[in-house]
């Protein structure tokens, strides 16, 4: 699933930086007045039931602009257009009723902080389509988050075309990619154990007050990209397109 691991050269950016792979990456910082006692616990409202909470794929990545996204998406410039959530999920569905179902698909961007936001609901052929994550990576790097209730939620980081990991967020210690072990500190910090015995029965194991793995794999793309994805931000005006996963 995803692409082949390959070889990761180190991506150098216009600012001199390099990717979270080669040493770089923002650290989540603290608001004045507000003490957070677990990384994941702003995220809770992921596990509530909403918009994402059965099917979608939320991505962020670097240094690109929505429409510069889009397009890497296989968008058409011409087909960019601004969309409230309500417009996304509306449009989202229209692609789901239609003859190419299994080709395109509908997707929201924003853009924060140097990344843009992607948000695909019923879908998520970003982050499981080799050919979109590879052109989506390129000189840059993407963070890919995957839900699905009625399959596998997973985690994904690529930079420069290439998958760096990969694990199930049931299973993070059975990570895939040309260096699964890249994030195996951060993944720690936020309660994804990449050292989990998969003996272990969660049922019995995790807390109620647990929120679950999905708010922590947000937990651990803040780590990466340094911004927290806040509910309101499904407030704000996007630009939307069809994308085409060939």
């Amino acid at each position: 699933m995803g692409l082949e691991p390959e070889d990761l050269h180190p991506v150098s950016l216009s600012s001199g930086s390099t990717l979270v792979g080669d040493g770089w990456h923002h650290d989540a910082q603290p608001i004045m007045g507000v003490t957070v006692t677990d990384p994941h616990e702003e995220f809770g409202w992921l596990s509530e039931f909403g918009p994402l909470h059965d099917v979608s794929c939320v991505s962020f990545v670097r240094s690109l602009t929505p429409v510069e996204a889009l397009t890497r998406l296989g968008a058409e410039t011409g087909g960019i257009e601004a969309a409230a959530f309500e417009e996304l999920q509306e449009r989202t569905m229209k692609c789901v009723d239609s003859d190419d179902r299994m080709r395109i698909g509908y997707v929201g961007a924003l853009e924060k902080d140097g990344w843009t936001v992607l948000i695909q609901l019923w879908g998520a052929s970003i982050a499981v389509e080799r050919s979109l994550l590879r052109r989506l990576s390129q000189a840059t790097e993407v963070v890919s988050i995957n839900r699905n209730l009625h399959a596998t939620d997973f985690f994904v980081y690529a930079a420069d075309g290439d998958l760096v990991t990969w694990f199930d967020l049931l299973g993070p210690e059975a990570r895939v990619g040309s260096d699964p072990d890249r994030l195996v500190d951060m993944m720690r910090e936020v309660g994804l154990d990449p050292d989990l015995d998969p003996d272990l029965d969660l049922d019995e194991d995790l807390e109620d007050s647990d929120p679950g793995e999905f708010p922590r794999a947000f937990a651990l793309a803040r780590k990466i990209t340094g911004f927290p994805f806040s509910q309101n931000m499904l407030d704000t005006r996007l630009l939307g397109a069809v994308i085409n996963s060939r």
